[in-house]
């Protein structure tokens, strides 16, 4: 199809896209293929415009963006019936709670587990709920990381101060984060692992600051790429008292 790296054009449907952040994780995974020069994509039209030196394989594009989560490419002459006469897709509310759900529930879960591990004790001191609540924070948090890696480090990297700079940081973080809670679970080495978990937490809070401030639209990466989770004032929140938590547990065991 193309010869001496002549320039081509070709045009294509992709279904499953719900947020501009998915437009961009997309935009960015594509854009790593060395045969794409650029890539421009509509979310309203759901079509995708590339253009490219080499012949694209369909399958390949598949299996690229499928890293990311439940999207798929097709071709604009083979697009299947029942999505040419779908409606144009609205773009959803990012504090809505039908997009904020999965996070919502994943901390409620980790607040019930912290607090149930408080009930057989004959009362509740703070210095023992804070590591319960960090621990399950970290445990919940990780496995959904741990079921695409490379899908969650695409997207932390977006934000991340030390992702950005450091690459192979995002392939480590769901490691460290499970690491991280079986320490507080075990109360392990707590003073470093508290120092670890504030200046982690930090890296996020200042990453995600600036993509508010932008008004930058990406995705949230707390829950890996299984989720297409914007990030939003939520986000700053969770991460700010996280990091707030680690910065007293430092006190508490300090003083």
């Amino acid at each position: 199809m193309t010869q001496n790296n002549e320039i081509k054009t070709s045009n294509y449907s992709i279904d499953g896209m719900t947020c501009e952040g998915c437009v961009k994780s997309i935009t960015d995974m594509l854009l790593s293929m060395d045969e794409i020069v650029s890539v421009e994509i509509s979310l309203q039209a759901r079509s995708a415009t590339i253009s490219h030196t080499s012949v694209l394989d369909l399958s390949r594009l598949n299996q690229i963006i499928a890293k990311l989560g439940s999207y798929r490419i097709f071709d604009e002459n083979l697009i299947p019936l029942e999505i040419l006469n779908r409606p144009a897709v609205s773009v959803p509310n990012p504090m809505s709670l039908s997009v904020l759900k999965p996070l919502l529930i994943a901390l409620c879960i980790v607040t019930l587990i912290s607090i149930s591990l408080q009930i057989p004790k004959p009362e509740i001191k703070l210095e023992e709920f804070l590591p319960d609540f960090m621990g399950s924070f970290f445990f919940i948090f990780s496995l959904f990381k741990l079921a695409n890696v490379k899908g969650f480090a695409n997207s932390f990297k977006k934000y991340d101060v030390l992702a950005k700079n450091i690459p192979l940081f995002g392939i480590m973080y769901p490691f460290i984060e499970l690491i991280l809670g079986f320490c507080y679970y075990a109360d392990l080495w707590l003073l470093p692992i508290n120092l670890i978990t504030f200046f982690l937490m930090s890296s996020q809070t200042i990453g995600i600051s600036s993509a508010l401030l932008k008004k930058t639209n990406i995705q949230c990466a707390c829950l890996g790429s299984t989720f297409n989770i914007p990030i939003t004032p939520i986000t700053l929140i969770e991460n700010l008292v996280m990091a707030l938590m680690a910065l007293g547990m430092v006190i508490i065991i300090v003083y």
